[in-house]
């Protein structure tokens, strides 16, 4: 028989999280993964599609990219998913991209043929160069 005292402990210490589309410099082996790294409460995929969406370079260099949405399905930008708690560490992460101009939209995301909702750092400024296969860990890197 479950002590109704041990149901209440369990929901009262469950945590609130996020599931985050990393696409860019927040996937793992990048510059900025350790903002994430600790966090990480399940990896999802590492492998990770996410349709309606293609990488562009800023316009004015190639250190990081851009997420735009898109209206086509056959546009999949490559990342990763990751369950993250929504902490104090998650949400200056989440600060950090909006400050630089980025918006925090929700999208879907699809990991060996299972979708997934889940936020994703979005550009709707201007862009430069498309990036080849979509794919942020295959192409050259600008300066930092």
């Amino acid at each position: 028989m479950t002590n109704p005292t041990d149901t209440q402990e369990e929901t009262e210490t469950e945590v609130e999280s996020i599931l985050f589309f990393a696409y860019g410099t927040l996937r793992r082996g990048e510059r900025l993964h350790d903002w994430i790294a600790d966090e990480v409460m399940e990896d999802i995929g590492e492998t990770a599609v996410m349709p309606f969406a293609k990488l562009h370079y800023a316009v004015d260099h190639k250190a990081y990219p851009y997420l735009v949405q898109t209206s086509s399905p056959s546009e999949q930008t490559i990342g990763e998913v990751y369950r993250l708690p929504l902490n104090r560490q998650v949400i200056s992460m989440l600060q950090m991209e909006m400050n630089a101009g980025y918006e925090v939209v929700e999208a879907e995301a699809i990991v060996d043929g299972e979708r997934f909702p889940v936020v994703v750092c979005a550009w709707s400024g201007p862009v430069g160069t498309a990036i080849t296969d979509n794919d942020w860990t295959k192409v050259s890197r600008g300066w930092w």
